[in-house]
């Protein structure tokens, strides 16, 4: 603990630590924003009783990889998936498939399950919620954006194209069927004419779609683009000009991970000093809001998705047993 003291303290001078965070400190870190994923996504389903991308998908993807990985989390997981999988299953009072105004959560929930390991009740469960990502594609090959993203700090056309490719990375990664490889066929072909973005989530997102497609020219192109975009404290923004955040960090690391940089790699060490020499007491990290009216401040959901992503990149980075 005197370490990861030392780690918090050299930050908050202005500098990054010398030496990067040992196996130990990283599983320390994570171990502890746990709690607060846990405890704050029990409070949503018990208050808002809302599945959402606010809170259930992350909520569940980030705690499975944790226990995969062998990290102590609470009995309730599976019953937090059930709880999931059934509401957004379920119809709302207007008669609709709530899943389907909420296909952005509908995918964390599916990139939660374990594809090398899937029992055959979550094949039926993975068929049924792939079924809702597919409906509602456009013409042009792309999804409209759910709940409350388009209010987002970024183009409205970013935000669709990034929706589009959350959809489709999980698609790629979830669905066998015909129906689910045509979906993907006429998304790629919206994504690949997609402006840049101005978010790290974009970036992220067009370098996890050239790894899970094997396209090797895009994958070392969007590598090197993440690489250009690292600050020097370590970390990312949401956004490619914000200060760094847990948020824009997450999801660059666990990116470059995915694609295949080593964890002893230099952006790769450098991100783990920032998000171990960040978090909170409580185990969270504080991120300033997504959406336009609330950019300004450290805002409740977007410390939520911060605290999440940050755990799920630190547990990709962890060594792996043949390392």
């Amino acid at each position: 603990m005197i370490a990861l003291s030392s780690l918090v303290l050299a930050v908050s001078m202005g500098a990054l630590p010398a030496d990067p965070p040992t196996t130990l400190q990283i599983r320390e870190t994570v171990q502890r924003s746990i709690p607060y994923i846990e405890e704050q996504g029990q409070w949503w389903i018990t208050k808002k009783k809302c599945v959402s991308c606010h809170r259930g998908g992350n909520m569940v993807w980030s705690l499975a990889l944790a226990k995969r990985n062998g990290f102590e989390v609470s009995q309730k997981l599976d019953e937090w998936f059930d709880w999931a999988v059934d509401k957004s299953l379920s119809k709302n009072d207007k008669g609709k498939i709530v899943g389907l105004g909420n296909k952005e959560g509908v995918a964390q929930i599916l990139l939660s399950l374990d594809p090398s390991n899937l029992k055959p009740h979550q094949i039926d469960t993975q068929n049924k919620l792939a079924a809702l990502l597919r409906n509602g594609q456009q013409a042009d090959g792309s999804w409209k954006p759910g709940g409350q993203l388009p209010s987002q700090k970024r183009p409205i056309t970013e935000t669709a194209s990034v929706s589009t490719m959350w959809l489709t990375l999980t698609l790629l990664v979830a669905s066998n069927s015909p129906e689910g490889s045509q979906a993907v066929e006429r998304a790629m072909k919206y994504i690949k004419q997609s402006t840049p973005g101005k978010s790290i989530e974009w970036y992220a997102l067009r370098l996890l779609l050239s790894v899970q497609t094997k396209d090797a020219k895009l994958r070392a192109e969007f590598v090197k683009k993440l690489r250009s975009q690292q600050k020097p404290d370590g970390g990312w923004g949401w956004m490619v000009t914000d200060e760094s955040d847990a948020l824009g960090t997450g999801l660059a690391l666990y990116a470059l991970l995915r694609a295949g940089l080593d964890s002893n790699d230099q952006a790769i060490k450098r991100a783990q000093q920032f998000l171990v020499s960040t978090q909170r007491d409580d185990g969270s990290w504080p991120v300033k809001g997504t959406k336009e009216k609330k950019k300004n401040n450290v805002e409740e959901t977007a410390v939520y998705w911060g605290t999440t992503w940050a755990a799920v990149s630190l547990i990709e980075s962890l060594p792996k047993e043949s390392e």
